[in-house]
């Protein structure tokens, strides 16, 4: 007969976000894992796989809930231009933005680059990422449409500025910067989509 699990396994995912935040793949082990799941070994095995399939499952997960909160706000009604600064400016209050909690998304990055298929799949979010660029540059246009950007606007460049703002501050507030601080940088950020 098959034990009931004594643990929610969303709960234990989120810990495993935790920590792979926190110290990189790499650098993350199992006792860190199990800490921060708050679940033993034998479950976490059990349950999730090898430390690189939960690895996967927890970038996954990550990646998904970021992308699905900054698409909900560029979908708000009202000004395409006010919804992509309330964007930037939102993540600033993120309960993750926090010298000691890293960027699982720009961890991942930087430790395994463009040679791991499966972190970049995982990072693409089940498609998400794609959708949500999509949606971005339909934002960007329907700006420019509306007079709120200027004509000749460089609607990618603006996209891809935006992409790296948000991952500019995840680092910023990893070094140290304070919630001030980053809104400061957005304020000057947002200046840019004029």
């Amino acid at each position: 007969m098959a034990r009931h699990k004594e643990f929610n396994e969303e709960a234990a995912l989120r810990g495993a976000i935790t920590a792979f935040a926190r110290k990189g793949f790499a650098a993350t082990s199992t006792d860190d894992l199990m800490t921060t799941m708050k679940i033993g070994r034998q479950s976490m095995y059990d349950t999730f796989g090898d430390k690189r399939a939960l690895f996967l499952k927890a970038l996954a997960l990550y990646t998904q809930e970021n992308l699905s909160g900054i698409a909900a706000e560029l979908r708000k009604p009202g000004s395409a231009l006010v919804n992509i600064r309330n964007t930037l400016m939102l993540f600033t209050e993120r309960g993750d933005i926090d010298p000691t909690d890293g960027c699982m998304g720009i961890n991942s990055l930087c430790e395994f680059g463009l040679h791991d298929p499966e972190v970049l799949e995982a990072l693409q979010g089940g498609g998400n990422a794609t959708a949500q660029r999509r949606l971005l540059l339909a934002s960007l246009k329907r700006a420019r449409a509306e007079g709120e950007l200027s004509k000749d606007a460089d609607i990618k460049g603006l996209a891809d500025f935006f992409d790296t703002t948000l991952a500019g501050l995840r680092i910023a507030a990893r070094a140290g910067k304070t919630r001030a601080d980053l809104r400061r940088i957005v304020e000057i950020a947002g200046k840019a989509f004029q």
